[in-house]
């Protein structure tokens, strides 16, 4: 019976509500979303290291000498496919190409997105990397230089998609979730390289549409999907969106970091001569290295020196990314935590993360080389460490939220760009010192060199890393009411009204009352915003 029913009390429905909203963010959807933007990249961007083995694979048995004891493992043929007469060395280079359009675009991207917004860019950028996708299996059977332009126009696309994903971090994560926004975005990354290995492994030793070819297919296919997603649900700015709510736009303007406004002009003398500017970019070129080593290189490794076979090589290769994507998240989990109790300054977060994580992977890559063919020991060493590599995701990879929010897709741009030269660099140290011969000794060079550029990485940082806002950056003399900031918008909020009676006092902390006609006791919220980062609610 309706009578019989019993109605919440107005203060329990409202105490409900609220508690909904605090576990559903809308703008966690927004940070999903750029993890899948992510994941969608590096879907193509990776899937290709394992993939070229299978495309360049003869018909023939492939025999391999372990350095060690001399022995020869044999792997299956896989005849009747479809394969391309490249080298190994034209595959080194194939495997470079999309470095190259991304070391262009990155020092571009970020500014581009920043100054036109990452909701058309980011799906124009996806849309390109999938249809091209497509087309690839066809033109590199036909051209090696065809497929070639191909992977540079990914890699220009994929200038623009990354650091468009931390421009909306900036704008819509507050002060005390950066590191974990940033880590929820940039574990897409990890997770595109922990779904791609071992699903590339298994479609090119399939028969679906001829093997190899199926992998460009399947994920140039959920490029496109993304880029469509990716446009309906982002939107440049938190103030543009019209499925965000009043209360959770209201948290977000008064909680950011970041300005609201125009884009910032920027003073490039002064960013080029910071020194926590460069303490930024040389990890994130030290460690890109290392990346492009174990994406690019250790699929390589696993099967000419391990023995493992395609499906094997899939899954063993995708170890540092399951380890990756859950160090990330955790990571920045526990450096927000700790940020909000105050324990400890910003800086020295940024810089244990730092070291911890990198240190981690140093030591990891030296320790392979003395487990020599123990295949599970090295696999699992190798991915633990590797794995434990992004709890930097937390250190200086969350930077440039740090000491120039305003301009965070400008720097991200640029540590794409570092990472880009890494990995062109990396490559081609791989191509002179395994090259055509790739014994267990010359890949046991290639890893003692690529940990102690790593390691160099971490020193720099620790001493010159900071992780306070700089002076050239807009963020740091932040001053601005409510009212200032809402004033502009076409969206009606709870405030009521907003006490402003004395503009003589500019030089003193803004305060703005807003009386909440909703609230069943009537209280009165004051908000006071001043240079910190803080936002206190009396």
């Amino acid at each position: 019976m309706s009578g019989s029913r019993r109605s919440l009390p107005r203060h329990s429905i409202a105490s409900i509500k609220s508690a909904i909203q605090n576990v559903a963010r809308f703008r966690w959807l927004i940070f999903f979303t750029g993890q899948f933007a992510n994941f969608a990249n590096n879907l193509v961007g990776s899937s290709l290291s394992l993939t070229i083995v299978a495309m360049i694979e003869k018909d023939k048995i492939i025999n391999t000498t372990l350095d060690s004891n001399n022995s020869t493992i044999v792997m299956k043929p896989t005849s009747g496919k479809i394969h391309v007469d490249w080298s190994h060395v034209d595959k080194d280079h194939m495997l470079q190409a999309a470095f190259w359009g991304t070391l262009v675009m990155s020092l571009f991207g970020g500014r581009i997105c920043e100054l036109f917004g990452p909701r058309k860019v980011v799906s124009l950028a996806l849309a390109t990397t999938g249809s091209v996708n497509l087309l690839f299996p066809v033109i590199s059977i036909h051209s090696f230089y065809g497929a070639y332009f191909v992977r540079v126009v990914q890699g220009l696309c994929a200038g623009l998609i990354q650091p468009s994903t931390y421009v909306v971090v900036s704008r819509w994560s507050t002060a005390y979730e950066r590191t974990l926004s940033n880590g929820v975005v940039s574990s897409g990354g990890s997770l595109g390289n922990l779904i791609s290995l071992p699903l590339s492994g298994l479609l090119v030793s399939s028969s679906l549409f001829g093997g190899w070819p199926a992998v460009f297919y399947i994920f140039g296919g959920f490029n496109l999907v993304m880029a469509v997603v990716w446009f309906i649900i982002i939107y440049d700015t938190p103030e543009e969106h019209p499925y965000l709510g009043e209360e959770e736009l209201e948290e977000i303007l008064t909680r950011r970091l970041l300005k609201s406004g125009a884009p910032a002009k920027i003073s490039w003398g002064k960013i080029f001569t910071s020194i926590p500017v460069y303490a930024y970019l040389l990890p994130a070129f030290t460690y890109s290295w290392v990346v492009a080593i174990v994406i690019n290189q250790i699929p390589s490794f696993y099967e000419e020196i391990l023995g493992f076979s395609h499906e094997a090589n899939g899954f063993v290769a995708s170890l540092p990314w399951i380890v990756s994507m859950f160090s990330a998240l955790v990571g920045s989990t526990i450096a927000d935590k700790i940020r909000r109790k105050n324990i400890v300054s910003l800086s020295l977060i940024r810089k244990s993360f730092t070291a911890v994580g990198l240190g981690c992977v140093s030591l990891g890559l030296v320790a392979i080389t003395l487990l020599k063919d123990k295949r599970i020991a090295v696999v699992l060493t190798l991915g633990v460490c590797k794995g434990l590599g992004t709890l930097s995701t937390a250190g200086y990879a969350a930077n440039h939220l740090d000491i120039a929010p305003s301009f965070a897709g400008t720097l991200a741009g640029f540590a794409g760009a570092i990472a880009s030269i890494a990995s062109l660099a990396a490559n081609e140290g791989a191509a002179l010192i395994v090259g055509n011969k790739p014994t267990q000794k010359n890949w046991y060079k290639l890893f003692y060199i690529s940990s102690a550029i790593n390691f160099c990485g971490v020193v720099f940082y620790c001493i010159f890393g900071s992780g306070e806002t700089q002076s050239w950056d807009p963020s740091c003399v932040r001053r601005q009411s409510v009212k200032s900031i809402m004033s502009n918008k076409s969206r009606k909020f709870s405030m009521k009204s907003i006490n402003d009676d004395n503009n003589n006092h500019q030089n003193e902390p803004q305060q703005v009352q807003a009386d909440q006609q909703n609230h069943p006791h009537g209280s009165v919220h004051h908000v006071t915003i001043s240079t910190d980062e803080t936002v206190e609610f009396q």
